[in-house]
């Protein structure tokens, strides 16, 4: 619903909003995203819920998230909160400050002033004014009055669903609450419907119809397409650098380092009215630096120009320098900037350039939506020239104009009835659906088919209103985020000079493929940020090379320009230039000593996108770890697959020394297709790591260059080395090591023009950079060891294929030599038999000319024999060798056999109860092996029986040996233990059992009954003796 409009009153409305008194045993979802967050004291949603103005962190993001009704309601506030800021700023103006508190007092009140606490409603009013005039320019732009008309069309057939099915909702919301059933909402939403007949109650009174649009809006386009350049200034302190806030009439609202100017404004010549901010004169005692949003030549140029106070000049690659030539078009000529834009600094006067390649990222879909404008704007720039070419030419061939056929997708059939037949479907889901208005392609009808072929219905299910609704309004904003880079990249891609637009990994480093779309989705990082596969985020991102274009034009201006990501991107955490003010913010001022300082910073801010661990993660993807996951997976699977290889392979070895051969063995362990896919996706990781060190090399020589141009302003050679630059940097300091004595020996610092802690940050950054590229090269040679093991196993399979090959083949020659040798002995007793048979069976025949039978004569004999066996021969030949007699016998024949066999079940019955030669070959091969193991097995049981006999025998022994090793010990112990034995033996009324216990050699149980009785006597004999 759009804002409200204080221009023109609104439609009168019988709702007034009467505010809800929020109970706490309520569950009503209050918003608190624009609440003050309070560590100790935290806010009571109730409170903030009551009066948001108090409690909110930003006044314009909470009112733009206020429901209509309750808007006006937070202006008044607003207005009072103004005023009273307002009248206490004019009391304290008015009191004046104490005698010992004068500068304290101006202080604060230009922090008062500055701080903008009594344009609150203002900015609100403004930013309404902003939203209403960016909706009244979206709908001006060519194609975006069909998308605002889909979206008004969808949100009235919404409101218009609603309304008639209102009543049907609160008949079904007062039935559930009479029985007191509650639906089954999901456990996430913890909400009930106590407050759902109210809502129901308030969309009686909706007005169906949008409101009109205010006809006293007109449409303004933005200048420079609203892009705003950054501005940040330093002032000369003790210590380096320190930050400031520039006074200039053009700058938005802001402080270091979040100043801001518009393009246009930044790139506008001096006037008497206007001062040009590139344009005013700079002191040593002060630094600054612009930034634009975008590589577009056309605004450098004319910020160039305004630099030097020239006019815009002519900049065209053919153009040569020379005198006359301006100093804006000696910098920007191709001897020192446009032939330099593969790498490399260079220096012109008094000035350094160099362009600087650098990795970022982009979201997928963003990323094909600027590939699709390209396409566009190439495809329109085609047909422009190519209208041209045919004004010229008279006459024009009718094979030119026809259009080419679209391409079917259901190659497979000869026919196009089932396309146009599954086209039509598709039209006819379509109808009705405001927001389907692409064209429909043959990806469309291709999934159709898929679908039906897999049982699935063809209707697809008709989206609701509300789905429709959103997925418009969602589109729409969309497109109003990137509306600004859209038009930008429409009129300057093929522009004089053109926009160095961002290039994906692919584009960057294969320069004449027309079409990468296919390779960018191929990215290691688009696979692994896929949905399902990252935790953090649901967008699909793919690696952007996009370029730092940097200028250094004397010792207190900086230039730079490097894109920033597609749309406006609110807040973007991972912008490159965000981090960059985050950063200098916190730089302390020692740091910054010159402007080379500056320079290095923001180099070493592009340099470090994906090194930079301590950023939020938001959308961006952790590049290395990615690439390490990736590589991680591939070597897991590889192993894997060697594994499956040697394992197979040792299966095979086993079966073919059991059975002796391997004609039936089966080979899908040397299938390459996994092992190729694996290798595919190595190469692919190992590709990515060499583009990206190709970027890095390259931030290396502009990064080594730039440190020689700063040692040659110090008066360093060319071949100096670090350690000859420390010597002599001694003896400057002190010329009496040097054997100079007419020289003080106190110590004295030499004035350089780059400081030497300048010189030392850009050694720093050299190897910062340095250990960057090391880290990629580490992950890429781990790839290519990948691949080299893949390829290994690869190479193994072929080889072991080749092996079995050749087996195969020398079988197959053995088997051919013993049917040569049967088919010689067939033919020799053929050729023997032949025309015997045929003289025996021609005489032996019995007609009239032979043998006088009068059943039939010679010569009607001979008609027989030849007219059938021509007959013969020719069906055979003819099924042998014509596909149409095949054919023909299949569908008379073999057809109606299979369907008599299928229907009456004999078909199953045979597959049941009949087994095929491969089940009895395997049984004969298991039955021959047991014969062939009839020695083995009898061996087995001989040597079982031997073993159990010696098992018995040891048993046996070792019961007899226990039994003597008692009864000794029972001579040897005394008389106590005796009287103890026999003691218990009367206790229990039972004698010692001496059973199976063996002295001498006699075994039987006549024999170990004497022996008890011997024993049992001798040690009575012995007990009385003792006694």
């Amino acid at each position: 619903m759009a804002p409200s409009r204080p221009n023109r009153p609104r439609a009168a409305s019988s709702f007034r909003y009467v505010p809800h008194v929020h109970k706490r045993d309520q569950d009503v979802h209050i918003d608190m995203q624009y609440a003050k967050h309070k560590v100790h004291d935290p806010l009571d949603p109730l409170e903030f819920a009551s009066e948001p103005w108090k409690h909110c962190e930003n006044h314009t993001n909470c009112y733009l998230g206020l429901r209509f009704d309750r808007r006006d309601e937070f202006k008044e506030e607003l207005k009072k909160m103004d005023d009273e800021f307002k009248r206490q700023l004019q009391v304290a103006d008015h009191k004046g400050p104490d005698d010992n508190d004068v500068g304290e007092f101006q202080h604060m009140l230009k922090e008062m002033r500055e701080s903008n606490k009594g344009k609150k409603l203002e900015r609100v009013i403004h930013e309404e004014e902003r939203i209403k005039q960016t909706r009244v320019n979206f709908a001006s732009y060519p194609g975006k009055r069909q998308m605002m008309e889909r979206l008004k069309a969808a949100k009235v057939a919404w409101k218009e669903e609603v309304k008639e099915k209102r009543e049907e909702y609160v008949k079904r919301v007062k039935k559930q609450q009479q029985v007191g059933q509650q639906p089954k909402y999901p456990k996430r939403w913890c909400r009930d419907q106590k407050l759902d007949l109210e809502l129901l109650e308030r969309v009686k009174d909706w007005n169906v119809e949008d409101e009109l649009e205010d006809d006293t809006i007109k449409p303004k386009p933005e200048t420079e397409y609203g892009f705003k350049a950054c501005a940040i200034y330093f002032k000369k302190s003790d210590d380096g650098w320190q930050p400031d806030t520039h006074n200039h009439p053009k700058f938005k609202d802001g402080k270091f380092p979040n100043q801001k100017i518009s393009v246009h404004d930044l790139i506008q010549p001096s006037s008497d009215a206007y001062t040009n901010p590139l344009s005013e004169p700079c002191g040593e005692d002060r630094l600054r630096y612009f930034h634009f949003p975008s590589n577009n030549m056309r605004w450098i140029e004319e910020a160039m120009a305004r630099y030097y106070d020239e006019d815009s000049g002519n900049h065209s690659d053919t153009q040569v320098p020379s005198k006359k030539s301006s100093k804006a078009e000696k910098l920007l000529s191709r001897e020192y900037w446009r032939g330099q834009l593969h790498g490399g600094a260079g220096i012109a006067g008094n000035s350094i350039a160099g362009p600087l390649p650098y990795l970022h990222w982009e979201t997928n879909s963003r990323r094909a939506k600027m590939a699709q404008v390209i396409k566009e704007v190439t495809k329109e720039l085609q047909a422009e020239e190519a209208q041209e070419e045919k004004r010229s030419t008279t006459t024009i061939p009718r094979e030119e104009t026809q259009e080419k056929p679209e391409r079917g997708c259901l190659l497979w059939r000869k026919d196009r009835r089932a396309e146009e037949k599954l086209k039509k479907e598709i039209e006819a889901d379509d109808k009705g659906d405001q927001t389907g208005t692409e064209k429909k392609g043959m990806f469309d009808v291709a999934t159709k088919w898929k679908s039906a072929k897999n049982g699935k219905n063809l209707v697809r299910k008709k989206r609701c209103k509300l789905g429709t609704y959103l997925l418009a309004l969602a589109q729409v904003a969309d497109a109003m985020d990137y509306e600004a880079d859209e038009r930008l990249l429409r009129e300057n891609l093929h522009g004089n000079p053109p926009l160095h637009i961002r290039r994906t990994l692919d584009q960057s480093y294969f320069l004449t493929l027309e079409d990468t779309s296919v390779r960018d989705k191929d990215q290691v990082v688009y696979r692994e940020t896929r949905e399902g596969r990252s935790f953090h985020t649901r967008n699909t991102r793919v690696v952007m090379v996009d370029q730092l274009w940097l200028w250094i034009l004397d010792g207190n201006t900086i230039i730079t320009s490097f894109p920033r990501r597609w749309g406006r991107n609110k807040p973007d955490p991972s912008g490159v230039h965000k981090s960059l003010r985050e950063r200098l913010e916190s730089t302390p001022e020692e740091e910054i000593q010159s402007v080379y300082d500056l320079a290095l910073i923001i180099i070493d801010q592009c340099s470090r996108v994906f090194f930079d661990r301590t950023k939020p993660l938001d959308q961006r993807p952790e590049v290395m770890d990615l690439f390490a996951s990736a590589i991680g997976t591939v070597t897991e699977h590889t192993t894997i697959a060697y594994e499956s290889f040697w394992r197979n392979m040792e299966i095979r070895s086993m079966k073919i020394a059991q059975n002796g051969t391997n004609g039936s063995a089966k080979h899908s362990y040397l299938d390459i297709n996994p092992g190729g896919t694996l290798l595919r996706e190595s190469q692919d990781v190992a590709e990515e790591l060499q583009i990206m060190l190709k970027i890095y090399n390259q931030q290396l020589h502009v990064v080594r260059d730039f440190r020689k141009i700063l040692g040659h302003m110090n008066g360093e050679s060319k071949n100096e080395t670090d350690e000859v630059r420390t010597l002599i940097k001694l003896l400057r300091q002190n010329p009496s090591l040097a054997g100079d004595r007419s020289k003080t020996t106190l110590h004295q610092e030499v004035a350089l023009p780059v400081p030497e802690s300048t010189i030392q940050e850009a050694n720093d950054l050299l190897e910062l950079i340095r250990n960057r590229k090391s880290e990629i090269q580490d992950l890429e040679e781990a790839a290519l060891q990948r691949t080299q093991q893949l390829q290994g196993l690869l190479s193994l399979k072929q080889q072991q294929a080749s092996i079995i090959e050749a087996k195969a083949a020398l079988a197959r020659a053995d088997e051919s030599v013993k049917q040569g040798r049967a088919i010689m002995a067939f033919t020799i007793v053929t050729i023997f038999f032949l025309p015997l048979g045929f003289i025996a069976a021609f005489f032996g025949m019995n007609n009239e000319q032979i043998n006088q039978s009068s059943w039939m004569t010679l010569n009607q004999q001979m008609k027989w024999m030849f007219s059938v066996s021509t007959a013969v021969i020719v069906v055979s030949i003819s099924i042998a060798f014509s596909p149409w007699t095949r054919a023909t016998l299949t569908a008379f024949v073999k057809i109606p056999i299979i369907f008599v066999l299928e229907y009456t079940g004999l078909r199953a019955l045979w597959k049941y109860y009949i087994v095929g030669h491969g089940y009895f070959e395997e049984k004969n091969r298991e039955r021959i092996d047991w014969i062939h193991g009839h020695r083995k097995r009898k061996e087995g049981k001989e040597a079982a029986a031997k073993k159990k006999a010696m098992e018995e025998y040891e048993s046996v022994v070792g019961k007899d040996q226990r039994a003597t090793f008692k009864l000794v010990d029972s001579f040897l112990h005394g008389e106590k233990e005796a009287k103890e034995t026999k003691a218990k033996q009367r206790v229990s009324g039972k004698r010692p059992s001496l059973n199976f216990v063996n002295v001498g050699r006699r075994l039987g149980s006549g024999a170990l009954k004497e022996e008890r009785e011997d024993i049992e006597k001798g040690h009575t004999t012995i007990v009385e003796d003792e006694g």
